[in-house]
């Protein structure tokens, strides 16, 4: 994870400075751990752009976090926050064969 939301992220593309990562509707916090706050309560920095890479099984999303992290590390994310920010127009939906 990074701290200064302006750096590029691995996964964000599309200009988004959140990443998530998800499987069914479990969803993950992978990058932009410092916006958190701003999109659970819709203020400060809210709205943005973020990403959620969506990947088939926990298998697939473990292979491409590898060593850089571990998901019982991660905050996860209400899907109801998830569904809110979909609702929005701001989530940019990936899934794991377009990764």
């Amino acid at each position: 994870m990074r701290d200064n939301p302006d750096q590029i992220r691995k996964g964000g593309g599309e200009g988004a400075p959140m990443t998530l990562l998800a499987v069914k509707r479990s969803y993950w916090l992978y990058e932009g751990d410092d916006l958190l706050n701003d999109m659970l309560f819709g203020r400060g920095a809210y709205p943005f752009k973020v990403c959620c890479l969506v990947f088939n099984d926990n298998f697939e999303l473990n292979t491409y976090v590898g060593d850089t992290a571990s998901v019982a590390m991660l905050w996860r994310v209400h899907p109801d926050i998830v569904d809110r920010v979909r609702a929005d127009g701001l989530l940019i939906e990936i899934f794991k064969n377009d990764v």
